[in-house]
């Protein structure tokens, strides 16, 4: 008897999700502009505390909106994999000086909990009077392009994978020396 219950309920269970209607195209792209909207409002707070926890040189703050496995594609550097990666780049980069972070989000989309924010930024440097030589390098002003991929984790948003670079040129290199 207690099979022929077991066997009964797998069977009721199964047919029920077989007996659901998929999602038509329309009503897919009315619930990913709602998505996309919540989403996008959510970012908007989300870079002001980003450019708050850059003008207090928070390295902390920014590393714990990534996933913990979470990645960082800097310009002209490796992959940063982990928090602790980025965490201990950014108290390199807030070492050298002050930094003013400008974000200007252009399009985001949310499809459940995956979300993509694409936008530019633009970034003033200060250097400390005690920074370190490699601070020189750094310009004093500098504006690019990001793109964000956001996973949601247990109801919050959170950095998968973060890539920008410079609208800047590369620099030249010096004229070889005659001899």
């Amino acid at each position: 008897m207690r099979h022929a219950a077991l066997v009964a309920t797998v069977s009721l269970a199964l047919g029920t999700g077989a007996c659901q209607m998929a999602e038509t195209p329309e009503q897919m792209q009315a619930r990913m502009d709602q998505e996309s909207t919540a989403f996008t409002q959510i970012l908007s707070g989300t870079a002001t505390r980003w450019e708050s926890w850059y003008a207090a040189g928070q390295a902390d703050s920014v590393a714990n909106i990534f996933m913990e496995q979470g990645r960082e594609m800097p310009p002209n550097l490796a992959t940063l994999v982990g928090r602790d990666a980025i965490r201990a780049n950014l108290a390199q980069y807030f070492a050298m000086g002050a930094w003013t972070l400008d974000v200007m989000p252009e399009a985001s989309m949310a499809n459940g909990p995956l979300g993509i924010d694409r936008g530019r930024f633009k970034v003033t440097f200060t250097p400390a009077t005690n920074a370190p030589p490699e601070a020189a390098m750094v310009p004093p002003v500098d504006s690019g392009k990001y793109m964000i991929h956001w996973h949601q984790v247990n109801g919050t948003w959170m950095v998968a994978d973060l890539i920008y670079n410079s609208d800047l040129p590369m620099p030249m290199p010096e004229p070889a020396r005659r001899r």
